[in-house]
């Protein structure tokens, strides 16, 4: 099982030297990868736990390419919709191409309807419009020159440069828990990448993409991540206490562990890990905890 960080790019006043530290200490730590979310404005109803202030996620990612050597730069997730899709693509080429292959594209279709509205995007054309954006993206990524007809956009003879360095683009990491979303991770999705869910729930989704997998002929359905919070303050109790009195990914080391152990039964192959804390110190104490007392019981390594 692997692991990610999310960064500290949003909420609590960020700091470039936050982001450094953040950065490199899960690369010296040997997580997998660093992750960062994505919101253009922030919904009234996430203003208590986000804040106003959120940097933009490739610009971040793009900062810290250049601080790491090797950890992959995620994004948990990039709502396709809010961005022209061929901008998006250049973006995500881009960071692909000077990070040298190092992204994940995790994405969504988003669910802030007051979001969509300030970005003067119908939201209730979400879900069309990230199916097709995410069809032209990889016409612009693997072909030369691209071509592309549909419902909203339409281009012909079209030369896109640079194309990503992975091949035949950055995997795309589908987010979202509906059947669209399910349905979407076998149409494009290399992972279905949730956010975090009860064990029952996330038993049943899995059992739902195994079937839809299967229902369109696809012999190896997407790998499973996961976006998961992990709260060492919150939910503790004794060492051996159930998941029934606490959350999933709270409480004492010993407890996550047996958690993630749960999540890695039901063949999740990386956690990007969303560490609840009040600054950036207690941040990377959270950080260091788990890459010594959680992640030797999972086996995991760089």
């Amino acid at each position: 099982m692997n692991f990610g960080v999310c960064l500290p790019h949003y909420g609590q006043p960020v700091s470039l030297d936050g982001l450094r530290n953040v950065a490199q200490d899960a690369e010296n730590m040997g997580y997998h990868s660093v992750w960062a979310s994505d919101h253009v404005v922030t919904p009234a109803h996430l203003l208590p736990s986000f804040g106003t202030i959120f940097f933009d996620a490739f610009v971040v990612l793009s900062h810290i390419s250049a601080l790491t050597q090797w950890v992959k730069l995620g994004t948990t997730v990039m709502v396709v919709p809010y961005r022209n899709p061929l901008v998006a693509a250049k973006m995500v080429a881009s960071l692909d191409s000077l990070s040298g292959g190092r992204v994940i594209l995790g994405i969504g279709a988003g669910g802030a309807p007051d979001e969509f509205e300030a970005l003067g995007v119908p939201n209730n054309e979400r879900g069309r419009r990230t199916n097709e954006y995410l069809r032209i993206m990889i016409e612009l990524w693997t072909n030369d020159p691209s071509d592309y007809q549909g419902q909203f956009f339409d281009f012909s003879k079209v030369r896109f440069g640079p194309k990503p360095v992975q091949e035949p683009h950055p995997p795309i990491w589908v987010g979202g828990r509906s059947d669209a979303a399910l349905r979407r991770a076998v149409r494009f999705g290399a992972a279905w990448h949730p956010t975090f869910m009860p064990l029952e729930q996330l038993r049943e989704r899995l059992e739902k993409l195994e079937q839809l997998s299967s229902d369109t002929g696809r012999s190896l359905g997407p790998a499973v991540t996961i976006h998961q919070i992990v709260d060492f303050n919150g939910g503790q109790g004794a060492a051996g206490s159930s998941t029934e009195s606490r959350r999933l990914g709270h409480g004492l080391p010993e407890q996550v562990a047996s958690d993630l152990a749960a999540h890695a039964g039901m063949n999740v192959e990386t956690v990007a890990c969303n560490f609840r804390a009040m600054n950036v110190t207690e941040l990377r104490n959270a950080i260091e905890l788990f890459a010594t007392r959680v992640m030797p019981q999972l086996n995991s390594g760089p």
